[in-house]
């Protein structure tokens, strides 16, 4: 049975927990499915439901796939510039992900759903595949990858604005330079983008805006919906496009919206003679005395739970300390926590963060981090002064659903600000604002009710910077140079992405690990077996950061995307954004679990916290921490004397020891992945750390087993490596990939004779492996019959090793070859089918754009004239800005990312 229109009350309420649509979630759904297009603003004032635009994504998309006639885009990007809104979309749009993959085959509005999203990605073979697609882009976390290789799916996509605007611009903050492209294409066609607050985030809106109209004009469109940028506000702006969102008489017809926004939240100030409240000193012990004084008059008159918001990490830390003294019980959640310690508080091991909330605890403090978007329905508040927005977000924590007697009270200075206040993040004049209108609000016995917030709006951050600036076509066409070293660094995006020029804040990520070796070159291996996990990493601005890392003691690892393996911190070298750090936990740089540069706590290593082993992640690590992994790793060095290391000999250690290693679930699971037949190659990557005891002798003092598959996930590792055990052919790998890109552009509806340059660039994308240096590279025996694409060696060190000693060039790209290889191939073919065939074969894994590091002599050992021709002579430079001219600098992204998709794809599924 397909889907209907009518399905949508039904579908909406099997994933919002039996809630049915607002009337206006339905008007929007109805806006896309009739004119194809997102509106261009959202009016929905806070505690509205804007994140059920997922729903309305996901339902909208699976109507498509069953057939309604009308072209919707398949990605949606929820853009905010807030840690824990994001993370609360992610966590829903997963949520919605793993229902409809639970519901498949039953009888229900899931499931139908589910079988129409299923049916968009024709030709895969993945049947564990869900049927939604999600990832998390937010700073200070490794990013999410596996949108990338599925163009054809629906796909839903959290980010915070500089980490979704840099993948847009083709520099992605945490990204490898390969994957520029490959992002850049798939944000920039069939992708609709909601950003919220968009007064925040002004320069961005402009950016994308620009982007849609750049893409727009190639001489060659694609066919394919090109970027769709939407705004949300809680008041529509006539000279902003087209609006659909809660209308007055919507408060007439849905009982339960007319209450959450119209619900009267009386707001009171508290006058605080020594504001704003600094970080030290007898004047920050009265302000956070008041704050206490205020929460507990606010918990003991509405009950639990008040929420307490401050602005700044120090004064939250303090206020928490000072209330749990008085025997309130308190949680403390600042926007610097790691996913981990965050999780603790939501479903399903706490309600706290949730719209249910936790009558035990009596007081929530916490900074800005979530005074908007987490659904919290907190009895009352008190919070430091902050601009009118900010206000106004956190008062939308409080009565959420408009069912209580609530109130507010805002702690504000006895006197006009003096010229250089400034409160957290907070500039004077937003403040001074803020303070105005909050007097005028006071007076209103609705004071800060969501309805009552329409008009006059209240007063937003002034824009920091002189002017927005326009992207033009020049600086696309340097963006798009992302295989060359350019001068113009990551840093110069903010001028086409920030509204605040003079303090960008963009984030790095740091990571406690217990017992760094303090021998570098061990860390360094250490880290490349264990890469941070997104669930340890702390998000820290940089401008933090600089502070943090004057503390920082020596053995410090940096690991940085695009390089090669972690290194050591220098003292030279410049943090950028997607950068983290790895310290040890002997480290105090922490304030009650948060990140503090005049912190002196010390926090704990949560590597080993995972509950469920997944394929690429940490299975286990044992240390010398207890007597118990002292005798499994004295066990595993008797059985081991420095050779390599037997995984079925270390697989029944592991049984034998395990019980007494109890609690310790991942050793049960790593014997599991180890414990295969003697002729089966185990899944797992082994490693034994050794070092020199106290007598001089060779001590065993770690254990890490990892789980092989992780491999797979690798973009590198996966041109050369197969999860099955047989080697792929090349004739065989090309032959997938060309029918799958030809499936893969046919679905979205390309012209014939793109489909056709897609299939032809996969079936050539290859040609360049069956070079004899490539073909070493892949073998440890004889060589095989027939040329190979995929190696059977399945350990990450064996593959290096084997391209060591190749012969090869440091630096070769077997696509350089394949484009020599395939040009008499293409000869044939009209002259724009051929370059744009010739380009995406060159740039298939991300490399040659513009130019390749090797000439025609060091490409081949007999150089002939098209390679001469193309790299020497510079045919290729001009191939590129050709098909740059035809399909756009975004059009020819995007033709990349469906060809390295289809590699992605078949190479996963062991072709």
């Amino acid at each position: 049975m397909s889907l209907d229109r009518a399905d949508f009350g039904a579908f909406f309420a099997a994933v919002r927990g039996g809630h049915r649509p607002f009337r206006w979630q339905g008007r929007l759904l109805d806006h896309i499915l009739r004119t194809g297009r997102w509106p261009d603003q959202l009016v929905a004032p806070t505690g509205a439901g804007k994140t059920s635009v997922i729903d309305v994504h996901v339902f909208a998309v699976a109507l498509m796939a069953s057939g309604h006639p009308v072209r919707l885009p398949r990605r949606l990007a929820l853009v905010v510039d807030r840690r824990a809104l994001v993370d609360d979309q992610h966590e829903h749009a997963t949520a919605v992900a793993r229902q409809l993959a639970e519901a498949r085959g039953a009888n229900t509005v899931l499931a139908r759903t589910a079988d129409a999203l299923d049916s968009l990605r024709a030709g895969r073979k993945d049947p564990a595949a869900r049927p939604l697609s999600t990832a998390l882009l937010r700073g200070g976390a490794p990013p999410s990858r596996e949108w990338l290789d599925e163009p054809l799916g629906c796909a839903v996509l959290c980010a915070t604005p500089d980490m979704w605007g840099s993948r847009l611009l083709l520099s992605g903050y945490g990204s490898r330079a390969q994957a520029w492209p490959r992002e850049a294409g798939l944000l920039a066609y069939d992708t609709v983008a909601v950003v919220d607050e968009a007064h925040l985030s002004q320069q961005l809106m402009t950016t994308a805006r620009r982007v849609t109209e750049l893409a727009a004009v190639a001489e060659e469109p694609l066919g394919v919906p090109v970027l769709q940028s939407v705004e949300t506000t809680a008041t529509p702006r006539a000279d902003a496009g087209v609006a659909v969102g809660v209308e007055q008489d919507d408060l007439d017809v849905d009982e339960a919206l007319r209450q959450r926004l119209t619900a009267p939240k009386p707001v009171t100030l508290l006058p605080l003679a020594s504001w704003p409240i600094p970080h030290s000193g007898p004047a920050r012990k009265a302000g956070v005395t008041v704050l206490a004084d205020e929460a507990v008059r606010l918990r003991e008159a509405y009950g639990p739970t008040v929420g307490c918001f401050v602005n700044s990490v120090a004064v939250a830390a303090a206020v928490a300390g000072e209330l749990r003294a008085r025997g309130m019980a308190t949680e403390l959640i600042c926007g610097r926590l790691r996913p981990y310690d965050v999780a603790r508080l939501r479903p399903p091991k706490s309600t706290l963060l949730s719209i249910a909330g936790d009558p035990r605890v009596d007081v929530l403090v916490s900074t800005q981090s979530l005074e908007a978007g987490v659904d919290l329905d907190l009895a009352a508040a008190v919070t430091e002064l902050a601009p009118g927005g900010a206000i106004a977000q956190r008062a939308g924590r409080v009565n959420r659903l408009g069912r209580r007697t609530t109130e507010l009270t805002v702690v504000v200075p006895t006197e006009d600000l003096p010229a250089d206040a400034q409160s957290g993040p907070y500039q004077r004049e937003d403040l001074a604002a803020a303070h105005t209108w909050l007097e005028r609000q006071s007076a209103d016995p609705a004071g800060l009710a969501p309805w009552a917030l329409r008009d006059p709006r209240p007063p937003f951050p002034a824009l920091r910077r002189d002017l927005l600036q326009r992207l033009e076509l020049a600086q696309t066409w340097h963006l798009a140079r992302t295989s060359d070293d350019l001068a113009a660094g990551q840093d110069d995006l903010d001028l086409w992405l920030s509204d605040n020029l003079d303090e960008p804040d963009h984030e790095i990520g740091i990571v406690v690990r217990r017992a760094l070796p303090a021998d570098e070159s061990d860390s360094v291996r250490l880290i490349e077996k264990l890469p941070p996990r997104r669930y340890e990493v702390f998000p820290v601005s940089i401008r933090q950061a600089a502070k943090i890392r004057e503390r920082l003691k020596p053995g410090s690892m940096l690991v940085r995307p695009g390089d090669e393996a972690p290194r050591p911190l220098a003292d030279g070298d410049q943090l950028r954004p997607g950068d983290q750090l790895v310290i040890n936990d002997t480290a105090e740089l922490f304030t009650a679990g948060v990140v503090d540069p005049e912190g002196n706590e010390r926090v704990n290593d949560v590597l080993d916290a995972l509950d469920e082993p997944k394929p690429g992640e940490v299975v286990l690590r044992i240390e010398r921490d207890t007597a118990p992994h002292r005798r499994l790793l004295d066990a595993v060095a008797a059985a081991s004397e420095l050779a390599e290391p037997n995984p079925l000999e270390i697989a029944r250690l592991l049984r034998v020891h395990h019980e007494e290693l109890t609690p310790r679930p991942m050793v049960v699971a790593a014997a599991g992945l180890l414990d295969r037949p003697a002729d089966e190659p185990a899944e797992a990557e082994v490693t034994l750390h050794w070092q020199e005891s106290d007598d001089g002798k060779p001590e065993l003092v770690r254990l890490i087993v990892v789980d092989l598959r992780k491999a797979f996930a690798d973009a590198e590792l996966r041109q050369a490596w197969t999860p099955r055990r047989r080697p792929v052919t090349l004739q065989r790998h090309a032959e997938a990939v060309a029918e799958r890109a030809k499936t893969v552009a046919s679905q979205l509806g390309l012209a014939a004779d793109l489909v056709e340059a897609l299939r032809l660039a996969g079936l050539h994308h290859d040609d360049g492996k069956a070079d004899d240096r490539f073909q070493r590279s892949l073998r440890a025996g004889p060589a095989p019959v027939e040329p190979l694409a995929k190696s059977g060696v399945r350990d990450t060190r064996t593959i290096r090793r084997l391209r060591t000693a190749s012969g090869l060039p440091t630096g070769w790209r077997h696509e350089q070859l394949s484009v020599v290889r395939a040009w008499p191939a293409l000869s044939a073919l009209e002259d724009r089918c051929q370059e744009l065939i010739a380009r995406l074969i060159g740039t298939s894994h991300g490399h040659g754009r513009h130019g390749f590091p090797h000439t025609s002599e060091q490409l081949v050992d007999n150089a002939d004239e098209i390679a001469t021709t193309l790299f020497d002579e510079g045919l290729w430079d001009e191939l590129i800005e050709r098909t740059h001219n035809r399909w756009g600098v975004w059009g020819c992204a995007y033709l990349e990312a469906l060809l390295r998709a289809a590699d992605g794809q078949v190479s996963a599924e062991g072709s």
